[in-house]
């Protein structure tokens, strides 16, 4: 079942990143935004819990997937850090 998962979360993270470079080559669509947005992020999800027994290649494989998260991730706690702190950080 791990096996399967995998390969599913690659296949979506392929798939993403096809999106990203659309949207980079092509022209701005908000939905292929949303869409490879929500194909990291489902990506990361669906890959299985770590165990002793993984190989090297295994966890590389798995900080690949997970970095555009951690991307996304670090982006919207940025934006929900200057929200919440918008007006006590000015003062005229």
């Amino acid at each position: 079942m791990n096996n399967f998962r995998v390969f599913l979360s690659i296949s979506i993270f392929i798939v993403s990143g096809y999106f990203i470079i659309d949207l980079a080559l092509y022209s701005f669509d908000w939905l292929l935004l949303c869409c490879s947005l929500i194909g990291f992020t489902s990506s990361h999800y669906l890959w299985p819990p770590n165990y002793d027994d993984e190989s090297a290649w295994y966890d590389g494989l798995e900080v690949v997937i997970d970095l555009p998260f951690r991307a996304i991730a670090l982006f919207f706690r940025g934006l929900g850090k200057l929200v919440k702190n918008a007006d006590s950080g000015l003062d005229l």
